[in-house]
């Protein structure tokens, strides 16, 4: 288990603010992926908490949202209205959810009425991965389906025009055993689980995800606080040892992919002239380099042909990006080049040519503009697996079963 971390015994006071003002730099949750390592983050981060996305908040939407349209469905509300009638309550309920004084997780709060993406659009790809929603389509193929869904409600004759039976779904829309909601939703709305709900939304998982982190976290985990990354949970040497495996995997390609990024900020910050920037990054690859060496042992003995095993064997990595990270790897380990590596011309070259290519004209070292519009920070978050929306989730359902 590894954190990052900075000591200092007996510097200056500059150097303390200097040194101050690093650690705020590198706290800042800038997750912009400046590199094009998001199909490898995405496919850890599916593969440990299914159904989840970084737009989701809190667990209770999980079933504000199927709440909302089993109303709608009970009361036949039309598909030419159902998009307007959804729109009006999901303000309603982020207008209930701030007058219940926990806004912390309220999508909308900020927004209100102008919000781009509401709730239902955020959890409906999670709904359908839990098996809470059992329509197999998108959120507009399924407004649109609904009057057919009534007329066949009506007739009870659930069939394709060529007359088999509809698949995916039966009789329903949503699963039966949903939770009823409560009689004054969405007037009335707070984000404090009930211990049914709780039990249903942690079933739901166990029954769809099994093999996931989530089924562990929610079948035999406590709630967390300030646990910045997964394999820093506490209960972590008690999880299964496949997912022990997937974790260090996980954690061993945060470790390494964050030097590419500090490398490249502190590029940005040479071309920029900022002497403070470069001394920053300097000083952020400087202990980046201390925790690998510290970690040297575990890194050399990190099986890389099981890890893009794991990796593409769930999702689809680009070649461009499996040449990148592989050749990244090599450059860092060949004759130990991770402890040179700000002045190491492979790994400059190496990154630079990895944004040029992706970005092409708004590459930041091929457009003076585009370097001018860089803030000084840029996807310097190393790589966590949605694990904060994760643990925020979670700990609503575990919290559930024993609800203050």
């Amino acid at each position: 288990m590894l954190s990052s971390s900075i000591a200092w015994i007996d510097f200056s006071e500059q150097d303390r603010r200097t040194m101050m003002e690093v650690v705020s730099l590198f706290k800042q949750r800038d997750t912009r992926d400046e590199l094009g390592l998001g199909s490898i983050r995405d496919a850890f981060a599916d593969l440990f908490f299914p159904g989840t996305t970084t737009l989701q908040t809190r667990a209770r939407y999980f079933l504000f949202v199927p709440w909302l349209y089993h109303d709608y469905e009970r009361r036949q509300v039309s598909s030419s209205k159902v998009a307007d009638r959804l729109k009006r309550d999901e303000i309603t309920l982020i207008q209930a959810l701030q007058t219940a004084g926990d806004s912390d997780g309220v999508i909308g709060k900020v927004s209100g009425a102008s919000l781009h993406r509401f709730p239902a659009s955020i959890y409906w790809n999670g709904l359908r991965r839990w098996g809470i929603l059992r329509y197999p389509g998108a959120q507009s193929q399924y407004h649109r389906w609904l009057d057919r869904f009534y007329e066949r409600q009506r007739s009870r004759q659930f069939t394709e025009d060529h007359g088999e039976p509809v698949e995916g779904w039966g009789d329903g829309n949503w699963d039966p055993g949903l939770p009823q909601a409560p009689p004054d939703f969405p007037g009335q709305a707070d984000f404090q689980i009930t211990p049914a709900e709780a039990a249903y939304l942690r079933e739901r998982v166990l029954l769809s995800c099994p093999d996931s982190l989530l089924a562990t976290l929610l079948d035999c985990g406590k709630p967390v606080e300030d646990v910045a990354f997964i394999w820093q949970h506490p209960q972590s040497g008690e999880f299964p040892g496949e997912q022990q495996a997937w974790i260090a995997h996980a954690r061993n390609f945060s470790q390494v992919m964050h030097g590419a990024i500090l490398l490249y900020n502190l590029m940005l910050a040479e071309l920029s002239q900022s002497s403070d920037l470069v001394d920053w990054y300097k000083t952020g690859l400087a202990t980046w380099q201390d925790e690998l060496e510290a970690c040297s042992a575990v890194l050399a003995a990190w099986e890389r042909e099981a890890f893009w095993r794991l990796v593409t064997g769930s999702s689809q990595i680009p070649g461009r990006t499996r040449a990148f990270v592989s050749v990244w790897l090599r450059t860092l380990f060949t004759d130990g080049q991770w402890r040179h590596l700000a002045t190491s011309r492979e790994a400059r070259a190496l990154v630079r040519d990895r944004e040029t290519w992706l970005k092409r004209g708004r590459s930041r070292f091929e457009s003076q503009r585009h370097l001018e519009m860089w803030s000084g920070v840029a996807g310097i978050a190393r790589l966590d697996y949605r694990w904060p929306i994760a643990r925020r989730i979670t700990n609503d359902i575990l919290r559930g079963f024993n609800p203050q």
